[in-house]
């Protein structure tokens, strides 16, 4: 067995004791729903909205007790056009949705019917209104179980994919569903495996470092990283490096790892202001 997968072990076995001692995974959105664009009568109709949505998102069971952490979400809903149709009140709106890392999203492409005081059921039956958050949560699931588990968001990816596929059969509300199938595919690709897989060993690594205090299993984890980064597209790694390029090179350089950190430095130089101020100290 190899040193990596000996660390994997390990630190699946902390997991799962955290998880026998901690409360059960949850998402925990803050909603907001702005109604400016409305007539004033669809306004008042809509009030609540907020609150409506947040109930559904925070008390339904999105996952199993798995990694006994929290998922923050925040969502904000734009409400852009009212199309009174006869048979019911149809709106156009936008999505902006983040889990405050690395998944964030933002779609205008979404018109649904909506009747004030909307009561949400999660089901698999293609909703207008509720499959696109329905969708989006699971989008974000997707990245936050590649983060703790290698590969470990696929199954919420799928999940995505088929409300994405069960959307297009819809006679009147298929508009952006074939592109929101597309952003799966980009993620599923066999080409961006290595690049899910060096999230995964980054994101354990500075989960061990900055959280558990587990500075050895940290530096396995976190250097195995560094070598994969020439395995992935620069383009890839713009939003990684925006993200975490901070928490990386400060790690790096507690370990006198210079080697690595010159290594992120030559890979993005957006930065290099802080990883020339760190390599001085070797």
């Amino acid at each position: 067995m190899n040193k990596l997968n000996t660390f994997t072990i390990c630190f699946l076995i902390l997991i799962s004791l955290a998880v026998n001692e901690s409360h059960a995974q949850r998402i925990i959105a803050e909603v907001s729903v702005n109604l400016e664009r409305l007539p004033q009568e669809n306004q008042n109709k809509l009030q609540g909205l907020d609150r409506i949505v947040e109930a559904y998102i925070n008390q339904e069971d999105w996952a199993p007790d798995e990694y006994g952490y929290d998922v923050f979400l925040d969502i904000e809903i734009f409400f852009e056009e009212f199309k009174p149709i006869s048979f019911e009140e149809r709106y156009a709106a936008r999505i902006v949705i983040s889990n405050r890392s690395n998944a964030q999203f933002n779609d205008k492409r979404w018109d649904f019917p909506l009747e004030p005081g909307v009561q949400l059921k999660y089901n698999q039956q293609f909703d207008p209104f509720r499959s696109m958050i329905d969708y989006y949560l699971h989008m974000v699931l997707g990245y936050e179980f590649d983060k703790v588990k290698k590969f470990g968001g696929s199954i919420y990816f799928e999940t995505a994919r088929q409300i994405a596929q069960n959307a297009r059969f819809s006679s009147r509300y298929f508009n952006g569903w074939d592109k929101r199938e597309e952003l799966i595919d980009e993620v599923m690709v066999e080409e961006n495996n290595q690049f899910r897989y060096m999230n995964f060993l980054y994101y354990t690594g500075e989960w061990l470092y900055y959280d558990e205090r587990d500075r050895e299993t940290a530096r396995q984890y976190l250097l195995y990283a560094i070598k994969q980064l020439d395995r992935v597209p620069q383009r890839k790694l713009e939003r990684f490096f925006s993200l975490n390029y901070h928490n990386f090179a400060n790690a790096l350089a507690d370990y006198k790892e210079y080697s690595s950190l010159s290594k992120l430095a030559s890979m993005d130089p957006e930065h290099t202001d802080l990883y020339q101020k760190l390599l001085k100290k070797q």
